[in-house]
């Protein structure tokens, strides 16, 4: 068998010829050479110098869970956090309570500077308002100013000291308070 290579066409063994027109051998070989050829449809993310990603300035937690199996109760938290510079944070949080008798919906907005590593200070506002289930006569919306300090520990835990100054004045178990201190942690698993 004579191997001709006649014009537009390849041979390639074994009786098999392939007839070649210009345009389909560059459309198939785009074709196949896009299937090594590394495709980024993303800009690389800038890393530090152990080579992990840098993080982002701003950051979204959220957590939910359920007060017992069988109940209709539920607790659910998010916190929107912005880092305008090394030290110095916004925060949008917001708090959604079920209870039996009411939902209650809480949204601080606050500000936290770090002094030095783990310890730092804050201060914000933060709205409080109720839905009511059973029809009863509950307290109407609640402005509060918040202030206090937390620490640290590690990265899974945190610790804060809260003052919270109500200016809505009520007959409502805590809301009829003028001020409300607060001692409380979080522990991240």
């Amino acid at each position: 068998m004579e191997n001709k290579n006649s014009c537009g066409s390849i041979w390639l063994g074994n009786g098999l010829m392939v007839q070649n027109e210009g345009y389909k051998v560059v459309i198939v070989l785009v074709f196949f050479l896009s299937w090594f050829a590394p495709i980024n449809a993303q800009e690389e993310e800038p890393v530090n110098s152990n080579g992990l990603p840098l993080k982002s300035r701003l950051t979204i937690n959220d957590f939910a869970y359920p007060l017992a199996p069988n109940s209709s109760e539920q607790h659910s938290n998010f916190i929107v956090s912005y880092e305008g510079s090394q030290n110095f944070f916004l925060e949008l949080q917001g708090f959604y309570d079920s209870y039996l008798l009411a939902d209650v919906f809480r949204i601080p907005i606050r500000a936290k500077l770090y002094v030095s590593d783990k310890f730092y200070l804050f201060s914000g506002v933060e709205v409080e308002s109720e839905r009511d289930k059973l029809q009863i006569d509950l307290p109407p919306p609640q402005l509060k100013y918040k202030n206090g300090f937390g620490y640290d520990v590690k990265n899974s835990l945190m610790l804060e000291f809260e003052h919270d100054l109500h200016f809505n004045k009520s007959v409502h178990g805590v809301y009829g308070t003028p001020s409300l201190f607060s001692l409380k942690g979080k522990y991240r698993f």
